[in-house]
């Protein structure tokens, strides 16, 4: 009796061993989530520890997209798997969520539409994974929602308040608030390493979120990093500060900016060398993050991926800082990937798209995807970090925008089409092509934007690399309405129809044979969103360019209003940005999406 106990006890300790083994077979992954990093201006190229870990260690994608140039319906697309015309979050929830009738985005309308049912969290948490969230979750999640945790997180570490100095978490729903000496990048490096070292189960697969706000305005590096890079500049590629010929082919309001001016450059490059400056905590953390997986034994069963919500213009165009248009400098950002079966050392130029991420998570881990089978847009990447050949991943990449321009600052008011501190309308749909759409247009490589006006841009990334010659005047007649035909039908796709591009091909050419009967739209199909009835507390421009909290700034609010942030950001011609500044466009950022 006693030996048939023993052999029975051993037996279910064997299978518990094994159980716990198969278990921790599936891959952990750890997923970092900058802010507004740009790739066309190089940044990568000053982080050293990247560049040992995931170039040299991994696969670089130099043609990712995501899928809207703009933080929150970025990260709503992250979560989700889906493009912004499937998740209704089409901006930061700024002043448009004061329209009457229309709420265009953030935290609020992403509750308010039940998103957070399915996520990469409540997937990953459903196929038996160990889930944490530190850092900035969606635009509009502050101190006032700190006691709600989303759907999904075993361990929530959401940020409510981001100061560079200071931040402000919901730790698991109760209000956190670090110190004023305590640098946002390290917290959230060190909650990292605490949830390897110490808070995990060790036995489950975790999935890491991380995602701090470097290196978003107002980009202050931590103290030991303040002095470096003092004689960088921003990059001045073609598309920089052009002259007349250059921005004249330009759409909509754009094509009317006047020249930077002596101090608009002086603060962009400084604001460059202050992103730069911000990034090197971010670069640390990637180093400390992969040494303590390599001293848990646990490096080789976890995949690391890099990457960033949107990108950065920097005088391009003749924009001052700020994002939100179609171009590479927005759109085309950082994607790197390392883990077991990663081909190291590679670079890849498939097309691939933020759409592509919840697809591939779900594949690498093995877990159940949605429910919904429409809800994921993309498709998984898997098959290309292996460095498998496929000879077209993804033939168009899709890139939306309803809404406004970034925050351009009061100096701009006299400008055609300004508002609110913005020029509208800065709503179109774009598509990226790499691959070969013979039927539509005979180049590949291109991208072709249709605006809400009417207007379109058509540019040869093979010839024109900057995106600064205007092509479209070129295009035949059917070329044209094809390219339309090709945007309007891909900006209304849902599910696996986004990247079945024979089946969308081929109802454009069914279209397209009609529509060359009757004869070119008359209208723009995408409508323009230019909101004017703004309460009246929206009405006065000094309280929209700043905020009602006053103490924050100089005594003097008029010239707190018109003047401090003229430009948008004052990123000052001096390293020292004054402290009063930053403090007041940080409220002034929280409040209102200045980018």
């Amino acid at each position: 009796m006693a030996a048939g106990l023993q052999v029975w006890c051993l037996t279910i300790a064997v299978l518990c061993i094994r159980s716990s083994m198969t278990m921790q077979a599936k891959p952990n992954i750890v997923f970092l989530l900058t802010d507004d990093q740009d790739r066309t201006a190089n940044s990568l190229d000053y982080m050293p520890n990247l560049n040992k870990i995931m170039r040299d260690g991994g696969t670089e994608f130099i043609n990712y997209y995501v899928s809207t140039g703009l933080c929150c319906p970025s990260r709503a697309t992250i979560l989700r798997g889906q493009y912004c015309h499937n998740t209704k979050i089409w901006d930061n929830g700024d002043l448009n969520d004061d329209t009457p009738g229309f709420l265009s985005g953030g935290f609020t309308k992403w509750l308010n539409l039940s998103l957070e049912t399915s996520t990469i969290g409540t997937l990953f948490k459903a196929g038996g994974y160990e889930t944490k969230l530190c850092g900035k979750y969606l635009n509009g999640y502050n101190d006032q929602h700190v006691s709600h945790v989303p759907e999904g997180w075993d361990h929530w570490h959401g940020m409510t308040d981001m100061a560079y100095f200071g931040p402000h978490f919901s730790d698991n729903g109760k209000l956190l608030k670090t110190a004023k000496t305590t640098y946002q990048t390290d917290y959230i490096r060190d909650q990292a390493l605490y949830f390897i070292n110490k808070q995990r189960d060790k036995n489950k697969p975790f999935f890491l979120y991380l995602s701090p706000f470097a290196p978003h305005a107002p980009s202050k590096p931590a103290p030991r990093h303040a002095h470096l890079f003092n004689e960088k500049k921003a990059p001045r590629n073609p598309s920089y500060n052009p002259d007349d010929s250059i921005q004249s082919q330009k759409p909509s309001w754009l094509k009317t900016l006047p020249k930077l001016t002596d101090q608009q450059v002086d603060s962009i490059d400084n604001f460059y060398r202050n992103r730069l400056r911000a990034l090197q905590a971010v670069d640390e953390m990637l180093q400390n993050i992969t040494d303590t997986l390599e001293k848990e034994g646990i490096l080789n069963n976890t995949y690391i991926f890099y990457s960033t919500d949107n990108g950065q213009h920097l005088g391009d165009y003749r924009l001052p800082a700020g994002k939100r248009q179609a171009y590479d400098t927005d759109v085309n950002v950082p994607f790197l990937v390392r883990g077991p079966g990663v081909k190291a050392g590679a670079k890849s130029s498939q097309l691939i798209q933020s759409v592509d991420l919840l697809p591939t998570f779900v594949e690498l881990a093995g877990i159940q995807g949605p429910n919904d089978t429409k809800q994921v847009d993309g498709k998984s990447m898997v098959s290309l970090m292996q460095g498998n050949e496929v000879r077209e991943f993804r033939t168009a990449a899709i890139i939306e925008m309803l809404g406004g321009s970034s925050n351009m600052g009061s100096a701009y008011k006299k400008y055609p089409d300004f508002e609110k501190n913005r020029f509208w309308n800065n709503t179109y749909v774009a598509i990226r092509v790499t691959g070969d759409v013979p039927q539509i247009y005979s180049r590949t490589n291109f991208l072709f934007a249709l605006w809400c006006t009417g207007e379109m841009e058509l540019y040869n990334l093979t010839m024109d690399p900057h995106e600064i010659k205007n092509i479209v005047s070129d295009l035949a007649t059917q070329e044209m309405m094809g390219l339309q035909e090709f945007v309007v039908k891909l900006s209304t796709c849902a599910g696996s129809e986004c990247h079945n591009m024979s089946k969308i091909i081929n109802e454009v050419m069914v279209n397209l044979e009609y529509r060359l009967k009757i004869g070119p739209y008359s209208s723009a199909q995408i409508p323009c969103h230019n909101p004017k009835n703004l309460p009246s507390k929206q009405n006065d421009d000094k309280t929209e360019l700043y905020s009602e909290n006053a103490e924050y700034c100089y005594d003097d609010i008029e010239k707190c209003g018109r003047e401090l942030f003229k430009y948008g950001f004052p990123f000052a011609d001096n390293d020292e940005i004054p402290k009063h500044v930053s403090d007041a466009w940080q409220v002034h950022s929280e409040m209102h999406d200045t980018n």
